[in-house]
């Protein structure tokens, strides 16, 4: 059983002024297991009892910033959200008072960094987040980027999510020999409702994502062309927020998400395209 370090902020926790209407976000720090000081941002909306919150992992060079537009659409339907700044990345460079950044070298900066501790990371960082104040750690999501949603399902045992959203799940190399059985065993054990989205033209992403193809839970939308990460929310950022909104909140829109989800093309098993994308879209306009 992993030993959890105690989750020590950095500094005073301190909300930002916002309207009474808007979310409120608090930044938070906490230092993981080898050392790093890793930093996020929860945001919280208004309500009157707890809300449900979706840990946000990023995709390789960028940071926390880039899940703005789910960020806004999660607040919007009464969803938190707690993002982090991977190792490495964005404000969480420092380890023991040491600065470690990733460089534009995945291998170099997987093996620098440490990419395999972030499954860890992710799990203290859930650890600190069942314990705020207006959270309801019994409805806690996941969401990766990349290297950030390999790490998320590596994590999803641990964590508990009731849900996870994958986008381009990929950077095996960072997870050491067996990194798709470990991918595998990790989705199975988790035993969370599961959204992938990966291209076709984009290698790695596509192979771990039909590594899950027929796992229980899992639904699979696999486009065409080369899109990676958080490029998928320029067609597709509502499609993961009603996702999150079925799964997380008590409020459903009316229409059962993992059924339309199931609903294949032929021969497909659980895989969805962009047509049935297009037919879910449809089905939940208004009348």
């Amino acid at each position: 059983m992993r030993m959890l370090c105690l989750l020590v902020p950095l500094a005073p926790l301190a909300l930002f002024a916002a309207p009474a209407t808007s979310p409120t976000s608090t930044e938070m720090a906490l230092t993981s297991a080898d050392g790093f000081a890793l930093k996020g941002t929860l945001t919280l909306p208004v309500a009157k009892g707890k809300v449900p919150v979706v840990i946000l992992a990023h995709q390789f060079h960028l940071d926390r910033s880039g899940w703005a537009p789910l960020v806004e659409r999660l607040a919007a339907r009464g969803i938190g959200t707690l993002s982090l700044d991977l190792r490495g990345h964005g404000a969480s460079t420092m380890k023991g008072g040491v600065e470690v950044a990733v460089s534009g070298d995945f291998v170099a900066s997987a093996k620098t960094v440490g990419f395999d501790q972030i499954p860890a990371d992710l799990v203290q960082a859930a650890a600190w987040l069942r314990k705020q104040p207006g959270v309801d750690g019994r409805r806690i999501g996941l969401a990766g980027s990349s290297v950030g949603a390999f790490s998320v399902h590596l994590a999803t045992p641990e964590v508990k999510p009731v849900a996870v959203l994958s986008l381009s799940p990929a950077g095996t190399l960072a997870f050491g020999n067996g990194a798709r059985e470990k991918l595998k065993g990790s989705v199975l054990q988790g035993r969370a409702s599961t959204l992938v989205l990966a291209s076709s033209g984009d290698k790695d992403a596509y192979e771990n994502a039909l590594t899950m193809k027929d796992l229980p839970g899992v639904s699979l939308s696999l486009l065409e062309g080369d899109g990676h990460g958080f490029a998928f929310f320029k067609d597709h950022a509502d499609l993961m927020a009603v996702f999150f909104g079925e799964y997380l909140t008590y409020h459903h829109t009316g229409k059962n998400y993992a059924a339309v989800m199931a609903k294949p093309a032929a021969n497909s098993g659980n895989v969805i395209s962009d047509k049935t994308l297009a037919e879910k879209k449809a089905a939940e306009a208004p009348k």
